[in-house]
């Protein structure tokens, strides 16, 4: 950790001067001129250097700590955080923790996914024509495989013909692609929270985000129309089923709204559909309300089993070469094997069987998570594999995550959401999926709640 001699310029404002300084030290952080871990100047140090008040230093210093931008260790100082921790919060799992962060298909000992694979993996290698699926096949699929996911999508409510389907290694290289197809240097319209594989595929392709509000029924359309107003980007990336971190599920007459201002200011919809599937009876998809400007992401990753990376994109017909070149110039072909284990469990029915227990299975802990962490507000639909959970504001959710790693506990922060870095809600996703038994899960959810219980730490002051 190297030690800054941090001087932060102020904007005139007519706010409390700590807050200027919290929003200084934000804007110095987003633009590299501080560094995760670098040391802050003491609070003495910085009131002296400012010529303001000890108090002032000290009270943004705590609201700097509660938006996740610093955090702070008794006699050692004060520190930048590095706001995407990828090293603590990987996406495989760490057995040797109860991990509540990723969000992971149930899997449990005997699984039933594990069980149809194996069984599928033997027919396949009995196959006479198993030399066809060992070369290379056509970028956008094979025409079965193409039927498939018409097959698949209709399942969602997703109306499709195969000359609008185009198969992919998953919903995020899904994402990649179309975001690599539709988006110019406007950037992309997103919600202020949302799937963090937007934002690393934004960022990768060099995409300036515009995040637009949400509220408890998801993307607002009010916020929508100002940030069109606001910005040049025409591109919208939003999940209206299944929200990922918060689990909403937007009614129909929000989604017809957010479909009247896009058709307004001629706004391209990315819909990401990879866990609408766990919703039983979901609104109509954007897709079904607005095919002509809708590119529908679907994925058998999340709803049947995490080893089968196979998606679909529907996307309106005049974008099927624009597509397929893109699918070239990524992965040229995708897997025949596959794809043809994907094409053959939609076509008899075992995708849908599995989707139905992945369901059950989220039911099961939905309800334990009630169970445990009752008293303590949170948001969840019965069948989500993870729940939102705003933390009160003595406590910082920040620190809770700490407290839960120190414990053995991994915990989603919701800064991995927030498409405004040092603007992130006070609150934490706590996946109940990734844990490997529901007597797993009920130990790392009780963990959480005797946290939860706890009186929140002393700060320094």
């Amino acid at each position: 950790m190297s030690r800054s001699n941090w001087k932060p310029r102020l904007k005139r404002s007519d706010g409390p001067l700590y807050g200027a300084l919290v929003d200084a030290l934000s804007a110095d952080i987003s633009a590299g001129k501080l560094r995760a871990g670098d040391r802050l100047p003491t609070h003495r140090e910085l009131a002296s250097t400012l010529g303001a008040s000890l108090g002032t230093v000290t009270r943004a210093y705590a609201e700097a700590e509660r938006r996740g931008l610093i955090w702070s260790q008794v006699g050692n100082g004060t520190f930048v955080r590095d706001l995407r921790e990828g090293d603590r919060y990987s996406p495989q799992l760490d057995r040797t923790r109860i991990d509540l962060g990723p969000t992971a298909v149930p899997i449990v000992p005997g699984d039933v996914g594990h069980l149809a694979l194996a069984a599928a993996l033997r027919r396949l290698g009995e196959r006479a024509d198993l030399g066809a699926l060992s070369g290379y096949q056509a970028h956008a699929g094979t025409g079965a495989q193409r039927a498939a996911g018409v097959r698949w999508l209709e399942l969602a409510g997703v109306p499709a013909t195969s000359d609008e389907v185009l198969v992919c290694g998953g919903a995020q290289h899904a994402t990649l692609m179309v975001l690599s197809l539709l988006t110019n240097p406007g950037g992309l319209l997103v919600e202020d929270v949302t799937y963090p594989g937007v934002l690393a595929a934004a960022e990768f392709l060099r995409l300036p985000t515009h995040p637009v509000a949400i509220d408890a029924e998801g993307l607002v359309p009010e916020a929508l129309a100002e940030a069109c107003r606001r910005t040049q980007a025409r591109v919208l990336y939003c999940t209206p089923t299944n929200h990922n971190p918060t689990t909403a599920i937007m009614p129909l007459k929000r989604r017809q709204a957010l479909v009247e201002v896009c058709r307004e200011f001629d706004v391209t919809l990315i819909e990401n559909g990879a866990l609408a599937p766990l919703v039983a009876k979901a609104p109509a998809p954007l897709a079904a309300l607005a095919p002509e400007r809708t590119y529908h992401l679907a994925s058998l990753s999340k709803a049947v089993l995490p080893a089968l990376r196979v998606g679909y994109i529907r996307a309106p017909a005049h974008a099927r070469l624009s597509l397929e070149q893109a699918a070239a110039a990524t992965v040229w072909s995708g897997s025949p094997l596959l794809h043809e284990l994907a094409t053959q469990w939609v076509t008899d029915g075992t995708a849908e069987s599995l989707r139905d227990a992945r369901r059950a299975e989220a039911t099961a802990r939905q309800s334990l998570a009630a169970k445990v962490l009752k008293g303590h507000p949170y948001v969840a639909h019965a069948s989500a594999y993870f729940l939102w959970m705003p933390i009160p504001e003595h406590r910082r959710a920040t620190g809770l995550v700490e407290e839960a790693a120190a414990r053995d506990v991994l915990l989603g922060p919701a800064h991995l959401f927030s498409a405004r870095p040092g603007h992130a809600p006070n609150a934490l996703r706590v996946s109940l999926g990734a844990a490997g038994s529901r007597e797993e899960l009920e130990r790392g959810l009780k963990t959480l709640a005797e946290l939860l219980a706890a009186p929140a730490p002393r700060r320094l002051a």
